[in-house]
């Protein structure tokens, strides 16, 4: 016989993580995250193994929860993307208009020295 040690914790939620009672693994916040289906859809008694909340998805559940969840990282990926890029060229233009400016200071200044001579 194998012995668990559980360390009062004995409620696993959808997500893997373990709480004192079901009611705190049920409404498990990682599950948003951590679970394909972005919310604790079971909860087991670790001790016996049974869902004590909840029902535990069925394999063909899961795979379509898998594939929903696998495009909308694919498209948060491609978000991201997007605005990264948005972020460099906006970055580009920002030091593009500081080059700018230095150099129209800069000639303004070689303007300058040139009347200052020809003053002489």
């Amino acid at each position: 016989m194998t012995i668990i040690n559980l360390n009062g914790f004995p409620f696993e939620c959808a997500c893997g993580e373990c709480f004192r009672t079901i009611s705190a693994a049920a409404g498990c916040r990682k599950c948003r995250n951590y679970c394909v289906f972005g919310y604790c859809t079971h909860v087991i008694d670790q001790r016996t193994g049974e869902v004590v909340h909840g029902t535990e998805p069925t394999e063909e559940e899961y795979n379509e929860a898998l594939l929903e969840w696998e495009k909308a990282r694919e498209l948060e990926r491609l978000e991201m993307e997007q605005w990264e890029a948005d972020q460099r060229a906006e970055e580009i233009r920002f030091f593009e208009a500081r080059a700018r400016e230095a150099a129209e200071l800069a000639e303004d200044q070689l303007w300058d020295i040139q009347e200052r001579l020809e003053a002489c």
